[in-house]
């Protein structure tokens, strides 16, 4: 019988004692619900199980009131025990005195109630009834298989049945009744079991599924499941306890076997990083194991459980590139129709703070009567290490021959008793060459001779064997440079590093080395001694000369050169700070002491300063950087000094030859300042006194074709011709002043939309466009920097002209766009399929007064273009246009 079989047994005997018992028991949650009742219970109240089951105790007790059962609740949490005289409401509506006795107790770790009920009347009724009931229970205790026993208060037994006499081998009941546990097993398994009993006497509280173990006489384990409840008297007190007990012996060893095997196989699974797991397919639920959880780096208490979907077991730990792959051999294992189908994959998997580890999986299927699959389980192992092993080591044979190459690298072997030398592909492919032209990897010293060295380079490293011959080192090292010839007619240089190895009789058996092409090394070390050679030079003609300064002893080292540039001799040369100082101009020493301090924090210094040489002043520009040790502490200063002087003489005059020259741009400025003035007098003059003739003129002719009246149409048509010539001068002259001030008017320069301007200079002009047909082709224009009046004169000026100048056509088509400028920010164009012109007089047309057209054809000035070319210069663009006659014209405005 297992631990669970014995658990039944336990509460179905329990619940038979309290079925057989002699009080009506009701059980009761905390507040007040009837959960349970024996079957004298339903008798007395006449109702059956469930309907009792859902009433609560004060629909069966009327005098019961919320008071009562509040008072009576806190009374039960500190463990008393509770009588009272209550009539109880059957079914029927008829009433029974009871004496009610409740007591609590646990349940799964939950305080439940216990009432017993017992008529009042109906006491010696059941005293009559009592002896019945001990056959009863004799009779059913001696036919259980399990040990019966009662003891007092104080822990002796009171009564047992036979199957305990037989387990504890003894003749009779009589050789262990009044004995304790301490007395019949020894002190220590007395006190464990008479602290429990003690417990449940205090508290009233039954104890099931107890598991006991003690030591037999023969040293053996014994061990026992054991369920004690308290008994109470007829005065509701605790008088002793009941239980009953089952040996578990052969449970607890296939227990212990089994918890050996888990451990072995858990010890295995952590040695070797083995993760179980089960999918269930059907509900689309992982079940893991706690090694599993482990070889995430995680635990099933973080992950909230053992159990998780596909979905949620993807997000968590798949590699996002790896997901489609553990995807696509679910539904393989899901579809295949094979019942040994089992697979191996290996994949990457992230753990939970971002890092990327190897997994290798094995996994199976489980397939149900229809063939379809319904599990799939399997193990996971880490193979971080592994993989990264293996990777690194990928990564080191492929940098070994990026290596190779890049420092182009051959490997060669030469055997001395078989006079070959074996070749690798690098070596081959150095040479420009390849191991199937030459006709194999192996070739005699003379035939590699032959194809690529020269007589004497040939003999130079005959030379070296002979060396390592006459050496007594077991392994003799060199290296030599040689020239060689490619096959390609170039000539190029290598460098071979080789060891020769000796045997026990100092003769040379085997020579191992590598080669490598240093064609390029050779060609830049000639180019830097040019370019040094070439630096010489640059410090000849730039009079300079390298020095370093001491930081740590205050020490100057002056070059050969340094100390030409300066002009000192060899015994002048200032050997320390303070020296040189004193040859400084004493104008300057302040400014060097100042810009030396700044150096020393820094680290670099330049500075130009006068110097005294044998009575001749001379400039000479001091420029250094320091150098540190490993501790950041400065060692020198590595400089060069350059004799300035030429330079500084050049200068100044310069300087002098500047202030002359700001002197003529003052004068010319407050000439230009006059004629500015001359040319506002001008324009006033043309403002004021040429348009009063002008007014006289039109006003008499006015007057004159007044007085005319109908008389010559000859004269009335002269007369109109001095009205509106004077008319138009006077219109010239306002452009001509317009014009004028355009060239002293400040720019004032915002962000301007060019779409909301077109438009409201296209709006401007509905009054000469409203009887027309025009179609307008304007596309999105830019947002600029410019002076928003001025470009407006611009765009109403190159408007009108393509409203003016294609009156004559029918059906009018003006486009307003932007193109790309890369020098500029935009680029505006305003097309038309007018008249055009003849690009022949282009150069005419921004001209003051310049018209391409008869007047009596197209009215205006020939001023309006004039304006706009000023206005687009003063914004820093320009204004062209393309034309041809009869087919339109293009202004171009870039800004």
């Amino acid at each position: 019988m297992n631990i669970s079989e014995h658990s039944k047994l336990s509460v179905d005997l329990c619940r038979a004692i309290v079925d057989s018992a002699p009080d009506a028991i009701l059980v009761l949650d905390l507040n007040w619900h009837i959960r349970h009742t024996n079957q004298l219970a339903r008798q007395l109240l006449h109702y059956n199980l469930g309907e009792l089951e859902h009433l609560r105790f004060s629909q069966i007790a009327p005098g019961f009131t919320p008071d009562l059962a509040e008072e009576y609740l806190k009374r039960l949490t500190n463990s008393e025990i509770i009588r009272f005289e209550i009539p109880l409401l059957r079914k029927d509506g008829s009433i029974s005195r009871n004496e009610i006795k409740i007591s609590g107790f646990k349940n799964k770790n939950s305080l439940q109630l216990l009432a017993f009920c017992r008529e009042i009347p109906s006491v010696r009724e059941a005293e009559d009834t009592l002896p019945g009931e001990k056959v009863l229970m004799d009779a059913l205790m001696n036919n259980i298989h399990d040990s019966i026993f009662f003891k007092d208060r104080e822990g002796r037994l009171i009564r047992v049945n036979k199957k305990m006499v037989q387990d504890l081998n003894v003749n009779s009941e009589k050789d262990i009744l009044g004995k304790t546990d301490a007395e019949l097993f020894g002190e220590e398994f007395g006190r464990k079991t008479m602290a429990i009993e003690q417990e449940i006497i205090r508290t009233g509280t039954p104890r099931p599924g107890l598991i006991e173990s003690r030591i037999l006489p023969d040293g053996k384990m014994n061990w026992t499941l054991t369920t004690k409840v308290p008994l109470f008297g007829p005065d509701g007190t605790v008088t002793g306890i009941a239980g009953i007990t089952k040996e578990i012996n052969n449970l607890k060893e296939a227990e212990g076997a089994l918890r050996l095997k888990e451990y072995q196989l858990s010890m295995a699974s952590e040695i070797a990083d083995l993760g179980y797991w089960e999918y269930n397919v059907i509900n689309d639920q992982y079940t893991f194991n706690d090694h599993f959880y482990k070889v995430y780096r995680t635990s099933a208490e973080e992950m909230g459980g053992y159990y998780m979907s596909h979905a949620r077991f993807s997000e968590l730990f798949l590699h996002p590139e790896d997901s489609g792959l553990i995807a696509k051999e679910i539904q393989e294992a899901v579809n295949t129709k094979d019942p040994n189908f089992n697979k191996h994959l290996e994949h990457r998997i992230k753990y939970l703070n971002g890092e990327t580890g190897y997994v290798s999986v094995n996994f199976y299927v489980v397939k149900d009567e229809k063939g379809r699959t319904i599990k799939s389980y399997g193990a996971n192992q880490i193979i971080t290490k592994r993989k990264l092993a293996e990777k690194a080591r990928l990564e080191q044979e492929t940098q070994l021959r990026i290596a190779a190459k890049m420092a182009k690298l051959g490997y060669w072997e030469y055997y001395t008793r078989e006079n070959q030398v074996l070749l690798n592909d690098q070596f081959y492919e150095m040479h420009r060459t390849s191991a199937k032209a030459i006709g194999g990897y192996r070739i005699t010293p003379e035939k590699y001779s032959d194809l690529f060295l020269t007589p004497g380079d040939y003999q130079r490293i005959l030379e070296e064997g002979k060396k390592a011959i006459k050496s007594e080192s077991s392994a003799y090292n060199s290296y030599i440079e040689f020239q060689v010839f490619f096959p390609n007619g170039d000539v190029g240089m290598m460098g071979s590093y080789f060891t020769m190895l000796k045997d026990e009789n100092n003769w040379i058996y085997k020579t191992i080395g590598v080669c490598q092409d240093i064609t390029e090394r050779k060609r830049t070390e000639m180019v830097i001694k040019e370019k040094e050679s070439n630096l010489q030079k640059a410090f000849e003609i730039a009079a300079m000369g390298p020095y370093r300064y001491n930081i740590q002893e205050d020490q100057f080292e002056w070059s050969q050169r340094a100390l030409r540039v300066i002009g000192f001799h060899k015994d002048q040369e200032p050997h320390d700070f303070q020296s040189l100082l004193d040859m400084v101009h004493y104008s300057d020493r302040d400014y060097l002491r100042k810009r030396a301090k700044e150096g020393r924090s820094s680290g670099r210094l330049d500075v130009e300063v006068r110097i005294n040489i044998k009575g001749t002043l001379k400039w000479l520009r001091f420029k250094s950087h320091k150098e540190y040790d490993e501790d950041r502490r400065p060692l020198n200063s590595i400089g060069i000094v350059q004799d300035i002087t030429k330079r500084k003489l050049a200068e100044m005059e310069l300087a002098q030859y500047r202030d002359h020259l700001e002197q003529l741009v003052t004068e010319r400025t407050i000439q230009l300042e006059n004629t500015n003035k001359d040319l506002e007098a001008f324009a006033y003059s043309i403002s004021h006194d040429l348009r009063a003739p002008l007014r006289h003129i039109n006003g008499f002719a006015t007057i004159l074709r007044k007085q005319l009246g109908n008389s010559s149409e000859d004269l009335r048509e002269y007369i109109n011709l001095i009205i509106g010539s004077s008319r138009r001068m006077g219109t010239m002259i306002d452009g001509l002043l317009h014009f004028s001030r355009l060239g002293r008017q400040k720019l004032t320069k915002s962000d301007v939309d060019l779409n909301k301007m077109v438009r409201e200079v296209i709006r401007n002009f509905r009054p000469d466009t409203d009887h027309r047909q025009i179609s307008w082709d304007i596309n999105s224009l830019p947002t600029i920097k410019g002076d928003p009046e001025l470009l407006k004169i611009v765009f109403e000026n190159l408007i009108s002209n393509a409203i003016k100048y294609t009156q004559t056509r029918p059906n009018t088509v003006i486009e307003i766009n932007s193109l790309p400028d890369p020098e500029h920010n935009c680029c505006i164009y305003i097309k038309d399929n007018g008249v055009g012109f003849n690009m022949n007089y282009a150069d005419k047309l921004f001209g003051v007064f310049q018209r391409l057209h008869n007047e009596e054809e197209f009215e205006g000035t020939g001023i309006g273009l004039a304006h706009a070319q000023q206005i687009v210069k003063r914004h820093g663009g320009n204004i062209r246009a393309t034309a041809e006659p009869g087919k339109g014209a293009t202004f171009f405005v870039t800004l």
